[in-house]
C-alpha cells in the first residue's frame, strides 16, 4: 500500500468522491458518475475493484472511450478478473473489428468453458468471416449450457452463411423450444424462412414475435413482406404504416421505406413510391458506416481497366501461352436478370453457378490495387509467371466455391454482374473464356436499382440517387463497348426481355452456346430455386416466383421522374436495340 494510500486524510477524501461519485448516479448524471469513479480510479491505481466500477460507470454513462480506458486497465492488473473481462469486451464494442475480437478472445481465454464468452467469442469470429471458428466457439458456448438460445440463433446464422440451411433451421427450432417466451428466435426464423419462401413459415413465427413483443418493429416488416409476396397489399401497406418514423438498429426506417415504396409501386400510386424510394436511399446513405457509401473506390477501379484497354494498348500486351479458362464469365449491369438465367443455368445437371461470391473480383480488385506502374502497363508486361500466379488464384478461389477439379460439373459458371469491369485481366489471363452478358432496357435497370434496399459498398453506393444509377450504367456499359471492340469475346447476349418472353427459346441458345446438352430441367427454375435454399441477391424472392413480366417496362410509369436522366441512357438504349427512351410511342402519353 502506498503512502497516500495509507493516509487517513487521503482515504477520506477518496471515501468522499466515491460517495460524490454514488450520489450522481443516484440523482441520474451518469456523466458525473462515470467521471468520478474514474478520478478514484486514478486515486489508486493498483486497485483493479476502482477500474472496473470506472468501466461500468462509462457504459451506463455513454461514454465509451472512458469505459475502454478503465477496463482495459483492470485486465492488466488482474487478467482472471471476470468483471474486467467482460467489461472490456462491452467496451471494445465501439473499437475496429480486430480491437473488439481481441477483447473478446481474452474474456473467453481467461474463463474456460463460460458459455457466454464462448457464445461471445462465437459471434465474433463470425464477423471477422471465420466460419469454421465461429462454428466451433458457438458449439463449445452450447456444451456448456444448452439453453442458451441467443447462441443457437448466431449459430443458425453461421450455418445459413456457410450454406447448411437445414442444419439453421434445425438450430432455429431448438432456439424457440429453449426460450418460447422470447421472440429473438422466432423474429430469426421468420426472416430466414421468408429468404428460403417458405412462407407460412415466415408468417408464423413473425406473428409469434409480435405476441411477445408488439413493438418488434423487425418482425413487423418482415410479416409485411409475407403479406405482399401473398398477394395482401392493402395489409401489408396498412403495417407498414403504423410503424413509427423514428426506426434505427437492425430493421431501420430505409427498409420500411423501401418496402413501402414495393407496396405502393405495386399498387399502381408510383408519385407516392418513387418519394419512398428517395427517402429510403437518403436514409441509407445517413445510417451507413463511414466510407461505404462512397463510390469513388469502385470508379477508381474501373477507371483503371478502362484505361488499360484505351489507346491501343491490348496491340502491346506480351504473348503469353494459352491457358484453359475454368469457368464461364456472367457478367451485365445489377438487376439485368442475372439471378434468373443463374438459376435457370444451374437446374442443369452438367453447370454450377457460383452466385455472385469474390473469385474474379478479388483477383480482379487485388491486381489493380498492388503494384508498380500503371494497371495498363502492368497488363501489357504481365509474363508467364505472374500469370501463372493469377491463375492459380483465381482457381484456389473458384474451388472454394465449386469444388476441387475433378468433383464439379463440366461448366462452372462465375455470375457477377459488375465483374464485367474485371473483364480485361480474365481475357488476358483466359483469351478463349466463353462469356455471357445480361442485358435489360437500361432505364429499367437503373429503375430497379434505385428501387433496391441493399447493403451498401463503393460498387453499390452509385445506386442512391438515379443520377448516380445512370451515371454508373453509363461507365460500365461504355467499358464492356470497348471490352467488345478491343477484345472480341467469345460471348452470348442474353436479353432480360427475351428471358421473359420465351424462356424455353432463350434457355436452348444459351446451353447451346456452352456446348451443353438440352434438358427441360432448366425450365422448373422455380423448384431448382427453392430446393437449392438461400439465394445470396436481391432478386432471391423474384426467383422463387413463376416468371412473370411486370417488370418488364416498368421505367414507363415512372417517365416524369427519370426524365432528367434519359439523355445519359439513351445512347445505350439504341446501342443495345431498345430504341430511344426520350421519344413517347403514339398513345403512351
Amino acid at each position: 500500500m502506498s503512502a497516500f494510500a495509507a493516509d487517513p486524510d487521503y482515504l477520506t477524501e477518496t471515501r468522499r468522491l466515491m460517495a460524490d461519485a454514488q450520489a450522481a448516479f443516484e440523482r441520474g448524471d451518469l456523466a458525473g458518475s462515470a467521471d468520478g469513479f474514474m478520478r478514484v480510479a486514478r486515486r489508486h491505481p493498483a486497485a483493479v475493484g476502482g477500474w472496473v466500477q470506472a468501466a461500468a460507470a462509462g457504459l451506463r454513462a455513454g461514454v465509451p472511450l472512458l469505459a475502454l480506458t478503465a477496463a482495459r486497465r483492470a485486465v492488466l492488473l488482474d487478467p482472471a478478473s471476470p468483471s474486467a473481462t467482460a467489461l472490456l469486451t462491452v467496451a471494445s464494442t465501439a473499437e475496429p473489428l480486430a480491437g473488439r475480437h481481441r477483447a473478446t478472445a481474452l474474456w473467453a481465454l481467461t474463463h474456460p468453458g463460460k458459455a457466454e464468452a464462448l457464445g461471445a467469442l462465437a459471434s465474433s469470429y463470425q464477423e471477422l468471416g471465420r466460419l469454421r471458428e465461429a462454428e466451433r466457439a458457438a458449439g463449445d458456448a452450447l456444451h456448456a449450457d444448452p439453453n442458451m438460445a441467443w447462441v443457437r440463433v448466431n449459430l443458425a446464422v453461421i450455418l445459413r452463411e456457410s450454406g447448411r440451411e437445414r442444419e439453421a433451421e434445425t438450430e432455429l427450432r431448438r432456439a424457440v423450444i429453449a426460450e418460447p417466451g422470447t421472440n429473438l428466435a422466432w423474429r430469426r426464423m421468420a426472416g430466414f424462412a421468408e429468404t428460403l419462401s417458405k412462407l407460412e413459415l415466415a408468417g408464423r413465427a413473425a406473428r409469434r414475435a409480435l405476441i411477445i413483443d408488439a413493438e418488434d418493429h423487425v418482425s413487423a416488416v418482415f410479416l409485411s413482406i409475407v403479406e405482399r409476396r401473398q398477394g395482401d397489399l392493402e395489409g401489408a401497406l396498412h403495417r407498414l404504416q403504423a410503424l413509427p418514423e423514428a426506426l434505427d438498429g437492425e430493421a431501420g426506417r430505409d427498409a420500411v421505406e423501401f418496402e413501402l415504396g414495393t407496396v405502393l409501386d405495386r399498387l399502381g400510386q408510383y408519385d407516392e413510391a418513387w418519394a419512398r424510394f428517395e427517402h429510403g436511399n437518403e436514409i441509407a446513405v445517413q445510417r451507413a458506416p463511414s466510407g461505404t457509401a462512397d463510390p469513388r473506390l469502385f470508379l477508381n477501379t474501373l477507371n483503371a481497366y478502362e484505361r488499360a484497354i484505351s489507346d491501343g494498348w491490348p496491340t502491346r500486351w506480351t504473348p503469353l501461352p494459352e491457358a484453359e479458362p475454368p469457368a464461364v464469365f456472367m457478367v451485365g449491369f445489377p438487376r439485368s436478370g442475372t439471378t434468373l438465367l443463374d438459376q435457370i443455368l444451374d437446374a442443369h445437371p452438367d453447370a454450377r453457378v457460383i452466385e455472385e461470391q469474390p473469385v474474379l473480383s478479388s483477383v480482379g480488385a487485388g491486381f489493380a490495387a498492388l503494384g508498380a506502374g500503371t494497371l495498363a502497363e502492368r497488363l501489357a508486361a504481365l509474363n508467364e509467371a505472374d500469370a501463372d500466379r493469377l491463375r492459380a488464384e483465381y482457381r484456389a478461389k473458384l474451388a472454394r466455391w465449386a469444388g476441387e477439379e475433378g468433383s464439379r460439373p463440366r461448366v462452372v459458371i462465375d455470375k457477377m454482374p459488375l465483374n464485367i469491369v474485371y473483364l480485361p485481366l480474365a481475357l488476358r489471363l483466359y483469351p478463349n473464356a466463353k462469356v455471357i452478358l445480361s442485358l435489360r432496357h437500361p432505364c429499367d435497370c437503373c429503375l430497379s436499382c434505385f428501387m433496391q434496399s441493399i447493403r451498401l459498398n463503393s460498387a453499390m453506393a452509385s445506386f442512391t440517387s438515379m443520377e448516380g444509377a445512370a451515371g454508373f450504367y453509363a461507365r460500365v456499359m461504355a467499358l464492356w463497348q470497348e471490352i467488345e471492340r478491343t477484345l472480341s469475346p467469345d460471348h452470348i447476349t442474353v436479353r432480360y426481355e427475351d428471358l421473359v418472353a420465351d424462356t424455353e427459346g432463350t434457355a436452348r441458345r444459351v446451353t447451346s452456346f456452352l456446348g451443353l446438352d438440352w434438358t427441360d430441367a432448366v425450365l422448373d427454375h422455380t423448384a431448382h430455386a427453392k430446393a437449392r435454399g438461400m439465394i445470396r441477391t436481391p432478386s432471391f424472392r423474384q426467383v422463387s416466383e413463376p416468371i412473370y413480366t411486370r417488370a418488364v417496362g416498368r421505367w414507363v410509369r415512372y417517365r416524369d421522374q427519370m426524365a432528367p436522366y434519359l439523355d445519359t441512357l439513351a445512347p445505350y438504349a439504341e446501342h443495345f436495340g431498345y430504341g430511344d427512351p426520350r421519344v413517347i410511342p403514339p398513345g403512351e402519353d
